[in-house]
Parts: structure tokens; C-alpha cells; sequence
């Protein structure tokens, strides 16, 4: 019996794997198409979502330990998710909550996180983002703009995009003016806590949660708008989950809140486009959330334009590889896993590659640049906001 009780979270599931297979290969388009980028990278079973489920049985079990080797395996996963829609058993809906389970479990017996992922719990502790940036500067980008000290609708901005893609947090406030919003959002927002509960990292996450909705609250919110599909999957599934009960606020993805003023005629795109797109769906917001459809009908609603899906879209969707730590921890792997989806996009014939998560801008960015290609990558809030 093991004493680990993280692992023993997660003993009701890890009996329904019959190692099938079957989360291997997206069986579709004449062929096997690839599905898991962590597999198909190292080679060995125990990278591959079946391998870490019996990785997690044999800790359970005391039949093996914590070691160096078994680490690096399981957290060499962007916790894509992608396993989970081709796997057939139980144990389906539960294999990203096991993997994400079995690095608390890690870091419960003091053997991991990464280094750098401890770097991120540092950080966070210290300045209240993964950056190392200061967190007075938070809003920073904001410049003069004057903004509503309490609203309804709360803009939650996110790390990623208030530190490192501020041109999505500018074209997100830019999209809430053309649409007459009245909102507010706070310096004293926190890290939603995402890049900590991906690394296993979730102790002192009830007050990362709590100061959060009280920060919000006190705004007056009733709903909390996120461009980040990180911040997004964090507040509306992690958030309750480890609270324990509904949050009284309604969170809200940018797209899903778009499209209701564009379907009710506040906002119209009047720009006409005689260009070819193509659309990228986030690990977080697709998979994670189901959301797959508003950025879609958002793009299609644009005057003349041409979207072309890739093929390896909606739940089959390819990963960026930015997603579960593996960005700070396997730079140069995180990369290749973007190539590839960059090429998918190239093949389209697309001159705009458009995504909704800024850790998917960031990495696609990097590949494109790696490739030399002539892609332009944008974020969803950038490409409708040059648009109206």
C-alpha cells in the first residue's frame, strides 16, 4: 500500500487501462495519424499515456519508486489531452487528471517538480506571476487608459498576456470599447495558478484561488472574461474543483462573449478580407472546454474571407507544445512539436494562422520563426480587431 496520498487520489482509476493502444494514433484520413507528441518523440511506452496509467498502478503498488528516470517521463507530457478522445475506457475522462495527479504526487514525496518549474512556484510566491516580473507592473501596458474601478463584467487578464503578449491584452481592452462594455479588472490579480496545478505544484492553491475571487467580487463581477484559454480551463474547472463548490460568477472565454455581440448586431466586421486562414484550437479551451465553435463562426462571420481547417482539427487538434511545463523544461522539443503544426497550417495554403491562447501564440511563434516561415501568427483578438 503506498503512503503517497496523492497516488491513492487516483487508485479508482488506474485499474481501467487494458493498454489497448488506442491512445496512440488518430485512426482517420486513410491511415494513422499521429496524436501524442511525448510517444511519438522518446518511443518508449512509458511516455505514451497507457505507459504513465501503469507507471502510476506500479507506484501505487510499491513496485517502483520516484526515481530520476520515471521524473523526466512524467512530466515529458504537454498534457495535451488529446489521449483522452481516443481512448474507449473509463479511464478516458480521468488520464490529464492522473497525469497532472501523478506530479503532486512527485513533488508530495519531495521528488520533483523540475528545476524549472520550481522556478515558476518561486516566482509566483514572491511576485505573484511565473515571469519574475514585478507585480505593481501588472498593468503596465495599460498606459493612460482610464478604466472602471468596479463593473460587472471583469476582465481577467492573465500572466502571459499582461507580461510577455501584451498586444492581446490591448486589442482584448480595444475589442471591449468597440463594443461599448463597461468593464474593470485590478492590479491585484494573482496568477490564476494554472503553471502551478500542471507541475503538480497546488499547495497554498486555495489562496491563490480565494484572493482572486474576492478581488473580483469586490469589483463587482457577476462575469469574468478571460482571452487565455490557460486562465480559462483554471477558473471554470479547476477553480470549483478544488474549492469544492460553484464560484457564484459565471466565467466566460473572450470568444464565447464576442460572438454574443456580433449575434445580437453590436459588433459588425467591416473590413472585407479576400485572405486564407486557417484556426489552431488550444489544448485548454478545445479539449479541456469544448470550445471549439465560437472561434470558428467568429472567423467565418468576417466579410470574405477564406477558413480552411487543418486536418488534424477540433478534438484531433495537433498540440503547440507549450502546454503542461514542457515549454520551460524542453525548450528545444516544445519547438519541433510546434513545426509541426506549423507545417500542418502551411499546407493549408493559409497566409494567417489565428489561435485563442497566448502560450499557443508565443510557441507557434517561435516555430514559425524556426522554420522561416511566411506565416503570420495571430491571437483570435488581434485578427477581429483589425478587422472591424
Amino acid at each position: 500500500m503506498s503512503s503517497n496520498s496523492k497516488l491513492e487520489e487516483i487508485r479508482k482509476w488506474i485499474y481501467d487501462c487494458v493498454k489497448c493502444s488506442n491512445c496512440k494514433w488518430l485512426d482517420e484520413a486513410g491511415g494513422h495519424a499521429r496524436s501524442c507528441p511525448a510517444g511519438l518523440k522518446f518511443r518508449f511506452e512509458s511516455y505514451y499515456s497507457s505507459g504513465k496509467v501503469w507507471i502510476a498502478r506500479a507506484l501505487l503498488e510499491n513496485k517502483l519508486e520516484f526515481s530520476d528516470s520515471v521524473i523526466q517521463k512524467i512530466y515529458a507530457c504537454p498534457t495535451c489531452g488529446n489521449c483522452q478522445e481516443l481512448c474507449g475506457m473509463h479511464v478516458a475522462e480521468h488520464l490529464v487528471e492522473i497525469f497532472e495527479t501523478l506530479r503532486a504526487a512527485a513533488v508530495e514525496a519531495g521528488k520533483g517538480p523540475l528545476p524549472s518549474h520550481k522556478a515558476f512556484k518561486e516566482s509566483v510566491d514572491a511576485n505573484r506571476n511565473p515571469y519574475g516580473e514585478p507585480h505593481e507592473s501588472r498593468l503596465k501596458w495599460i498606459g493612460d487608459l482610464k478604466i472602471k474601478e468596479k463593473a460587472e463584467i471583469v476582465y481577467f487578464v492573465g500572466c502571459t498576456a499582461a507580461y510577455r503578449r501584451q498586444e492581446i491584452a490591448s486589442a482584448t481592452l480595444k475589442l471591449f470599447n468597440r463594443m461599448g462594455v463597461e468593464f474593470a479588472l485590478t492590479p491585484d490579480e494573482w496568477c490564476c495558478g494554472s503553471p502551478l496545478i500542471r507541475t503538480g505544484q497546488i499547495a497554498g492553491m486555495k489562496e491563490i484561488i480565494e484572493h482572486n475571487m474576492k478581488a473580483m467580487q469586490d469589483l463587482g463581477a457577476k462575469r469574468i472574461i478571460t482571452a487565455c484559454a490557460g486562465c480559462y480551463k483554471t477558473l471554470s474547472k479547476d477553480y470549483p474543483k478544488i474549492l469544492g463548490r460553484d464560484l457564484g460568477v459565471e466565467i466566460v472565454h473572450i470568444t464565447d462573449f464576442i460572438l454574443e455581440t456580433v449575434k445580437d448586431g453590436t459588433l459588425k466586421f467591416e473590413k472585407e478580407s479576400n485572405e486564407t486562414v486557417t484556426y489552431h484550437d488550444p489544448c485548454h479551451l478545445g479539449r479541456h472546454s469544448k470550445i471549439y465553435d465560437s472561434p470558428r463562426e467568429l472567423i467565418e462571420s468576417v466579410p470574405g474571407v477564406k477558413f480552411i481547417e487543418m486536418e488534424r482539427n477540433r478534438e484531433r487538434a495537433w498540440c503547440c507544445g507549450a502546454g503542461g511545463g514542457v515549454k520551460s523544461a524542453f525548450k528545444e522539443w516544445s519547438v519541433e512539436i510546434a513545426m509541426e503544426r506549423i507545417e500542418e497550417a502551411e499546407k493549408t495554403g493559409a497566409s494567417k494562422l489565428i489561435t485563442s491562447c497566448p502560450f499557443c501564440k508565443t510557441n507557434l511563434l517561435d516555430a514559425a520563426t524556426a522554420k522561416n516561415s511566411t506565416l503570420k501568427i495571430y491571437d483570435i483578438t488581434e485578427y477581429l480587431l483589425e478587422k472591424l
